[in-house]
């Protein structure tokens, strides 16, 4: 989480980057702000620094929060970013700061209760200078409780808060230190409107200078306001008439009056103006709760369940949801959150302005009601999608959830989607209820919660998801589900500490020949058996998760699933024999799009075919995980649409780099030579046209290679990352050419000072610094770390 228009473009770039090319007026405010964490006089500059930035919603304070902590992360040993909301699960939020300053170190944060979090929050950050973005705070009560975890050993640590509330912004503020946020200026807003209309900061045509000025003065210099403005105009003809037309529809606008009221008005516009099939797609995020994180697959699914896709007959109808989700983030209705090492949007969220609006309209036309335990207050006859939310009240650890009432004149015998989040399960009226469900999503599902024969007798479902501790015989009826599109177990949890748990999936799912998406938990070190027959299973388009050890046999029937598009598996390093049934099974995939290796222990060789052999030509991305490849594989080179390879090799040679410089459409490289790999000391990378699309590469080595980068090399790349070992790294050989990349803007660099004098270490640091501080375009550093405990 690449699209082919520059109208999508912003879906593959870093997290906090991805708009920056579009971001206006956030410079001064970004400065303002780093000057107030650092410039720092005395004994305040060591103490804990906290400056809070107060405005009116969609004023961009999380922007230009996260805007500071992008640029000055690096300089910090740990950092976090989270967000609170009105109604903060201050459990979740704990749970999200420990996991980011530990680094995913703390795998069992999930079990901890408040407490035990504060107390694991400040064991980590104890004599570490920190950075914290503690974004969209709402009211006292949940600063002082993370507070607590905010430890000061006069180490230089820095906290920034975003909040609407003037009072929490003064409380939360050390030594007054606060930052309020101004409306755009006249000329900043219309350089965003243009940027956000044109791409580009142009002039408006002469025709359209007055109603542009007319309809930027009813926004009120409110960047969310105009960037929703704009990206409707862009959708537009642009001529005076239209333009004319939003001016109008805008009614008395932000110009005097910046309340929540009148915001609605202008992102009601917005929502009006959508073509028919975007507004189920945008209204169905009315169902998940504010700030919550939605996994962007999962959503086109869900879409696709729902009915809400159309396309021609033979077209993919998952791309066309791809599409869909596209355009709404084009349109500036929803907004990118998670971004992977490829550069590709995972998860996604709404604005929590737009959020209200949506509940408010999916309320009104009977589209999909969120209860959260409370007595149902509606008007509604016939409910269409129930979503049951945990009740949080306030910033209490936990709250008694009470059952669903529901009026004797409310039926929801013809509901199509049932979701469910957390704990709300308990609330969950019975199955047997539903008769017509399509979407099933139960994220957290207790033990006897659900009888299997009421989930068998789900006729009409599309989607099924299932997370949590369930009975191992819930799925035995699931042959029964002959609609079935979609199931969703990456939540499901294979070790139930408290009885038995689902260790295989039922003879029965081979009956489910209309299935297009398997997907389980790729990351846990076991994973669910599959039983003979997967074969079967033609319309499948997407295995995720697959566990080669336990279910050996399903390598073979791997071949006949010829429409698959998604392959991620893990285990193929731990027998000879499976490597090669699992190649010739690959060669007959020739849909295949992104195949991924997880958890493979030894060394894989993908070359064990003879030279006639080919590979799946339309591959467009290969994650090789943490599995080690012994070379990097010869056929690689008729990958012509391959735009992301992550790869660990144990041989790294200059007709490597030749052979993947010659890859026409390769834009993000994650390249690692490893520890016992056998390296040439200098890889040269020329201007021969190699690497002429590259915009993002990686390079991690344990040896004492070095690449010499020569006049014209990687033309387009922008991202630039090294990791290397200080012991290893000859003075001379760290910096050979970096100034022919000549479009570079940003440098990672991971120093690794195991078995490293601290003077070598720092000798290497200095020279990043200097060489980095010398290029041509002056990109941003980004210097860390590791194994510093092994110093010698």
């Amino acid at each position: 989480m690449t699209s082919k228009t520059s109208r999508d473009a912003s879906m593959r770039f870093p997290k906090g980057k991805k708009d920056a090319a579009k971001l206006v007026g956030i410079d001064g405010p970004t400065q303002k702000l780093i000057d107030l964490l650092t410039r720092v006089e005395g004994v305040k500059k060591q103490k804990l620094r906290v400056v809070s930035i107060v405005g009116v919603g969609g004023l961009g304070k999380t922007t230009i929060a996260n805007s500071v902590y992008e640029r000055l992360r690096g300089q910090f040993e740990s950092h976090a970013f989270v967000s609170v909301s009105l109604k903060p699960d201050m459990k979740q939020i704990l749970s999200s700061i420990l996991r980011q300053v530990s680094k995913d170190k703390c795998t069992n944060a999930g079990e901890k209760d408040r407490d035990e979090l504060l107390r694991s929050i400040r064991d980590f950050l104890v004599n570490k200078r920190y950075l914290i973005v503690i974004d969209d705070v709402w009211n006292v009560e949940a600063w002082e409780i993370i507070k607590c975890a905010l430890i000061d050993k006069n180490v230089g640590s820095r906290v920034i808060v975003t909040t609407r509330k003037m009072d929490v912004a003064k409380f939360s503020s050390m030594d007054g230190e606060l930052y309020e946020l101004d409306p755009l200026s006249e000329k900043d807003s219309r350089r965003l409107l243009c940027k956000r209309i044109f791409n580009e900061d142009v002039g408006i045509h002469s025709d359209l200078e007055e109603v542009t000025m007319k309809i930027l003065k009813k926004c009120g210099g409110i960047p969310l306001a105009i960037i929703t403005i704009a990206s409707m105009l862009a959708s537009m003809p642009r001529t005076k008439y239209e333009w004319y037309g939003v001016h109008n529809s805008m009614g008395s606008g932000l110009e005097t009056d910046k309340t929540l009221d009148k915001m609605r008005n202008i992102l009601h516009l917005s929502y009006s103006e959508l073509p028919f099939y975007l507004k189920p797609c945008l209204l169905y995020l009315s169902m998940f709760p504010e700030d919550f994180e939605i996994r962007i697959n999962d959503l086109v699914r869900l879409w696709l369940a729902e009915g809400f896709i159309y396309g021609k007959q033979g077209s993919n109808l998952y791309d066309i949801g791809e599409k869909y989700f596209n355009e709404l983030v084009n349109r500036s209705m929803i907004q990118l959150v998670e971004i992977n090492e490829f550069g590709v949007a995972k998860t996604c969220r709404v604005h929590d302005m737009i959020l209200d609006l949506i509940i408010s309209l999916s309320t009104q036309e009977n589209f999909a009601i969120i209860l959260d335990g409370s007595h149902l207050k509606s008007t509604m006859h016939s409910i269409r999608r129930i979503s049951l939310h945990d009740k949080v009240d306030g910033n209490r650890e936990d709250s008694k959830e009470e059952q669903i009432i529901l009026p004797t004149t409310v039926s929801i015998s013809h509901a199509r989607s049932l979701v469910v989040l957390g704990n709300a399960v308990q609330l969950m009226p019975p199955l047997s209820w539903f008769s017509v469900l399509r979407v099933l999503c139960l994220k957290n599902v207790p033990s006897k919660v659900i009888h299997p024969k009421d989930l068998g007798s789900l006729h009409h479902l599309r989607y099924l998801e299932l997370g949590g501790e369930v009975e191992p015989g819930l799925l035995e009826g699931i042959g029964n589900l002959k609609l079935l599109k979609t199931l969703n177990l990456k939540l499901l949890k294979t070790f139930n500490l408290w009885g038995p748990s689902i260790e295989e999936l039922p003879t029965s799912i081979v009956e489910l020949q209309g299935l297009e998406h398997l997907l389980m938990d790729k990351r846990k070190l076991t994973g669910l058996k599959l039983p003979d027959g997967i074969g079967n299973l033609t319309s499948l388009q997407e295995l995720s998760g697959l566990d080669v050890n336990n279910s050996p046999s399903t390598l073979t029937e791997l071949g006949k699933l010829t429409e698959l598009r998604t392959l991620a598996l893990k285990g193929l390093g731990e027998n000879e024999s499976y490597m090669k049934t699992f190649l010739q099974s690959l060669s007959n995939l020739g849909n295949l799009r992104t195949l991924e290796f997880y958890s493979s222990t030894g060394t894989i060789s993908l070359d064990n075919m003879s030279d006639q052999w080919r590979g799946p030509v339309h591959l467009q991305s290969f994650n090789g995980g943490v599995s080690t490849f012994f070379a990097l594989p010869r056929w690689f080179s008729s990958l012509s649409e391959l735009s992301c390879l992550f790869i660990r090799v144990n041989v790294l040679r200059q007709v490597d780099l030749q052979l993947l410089g010659a890859l026409p459409v390769l834009r993000i490289l994650y390249l690692q030579a490893a520890s016992r790999g056998v390296t040439e000391e200098r890889l040269a990378i020329g201007g021969d046209q190699s690497f002429r699309s590259l915009a993002k590469f990686r390079f991690m080595h344990y040896s004492s290679c070095w690449l010499v980068f020569g006049p014209g090399a990687m033309p387009k790349l922008q991202s630039f990352g090294l990791y290397l070992e200080a012991q290893k790294t000859a003075s001379g050989g760290i910096d050979v050419g970096w100034e022919n990349l000549t479009s570079l803007k940003h440098v990672t660099v991971t120093v690794d000072c195991d078995g490293a004098r601290a003077r070598k270490v720092e000798d290497v640091e200095t020279r990043i610094r200097d060489v980095v501080g010398s290029h041509p375009n002056h990109p941003t550093l980004e210097l860390s770390r590791v194994s510093e405990q092994f110093m010698t």
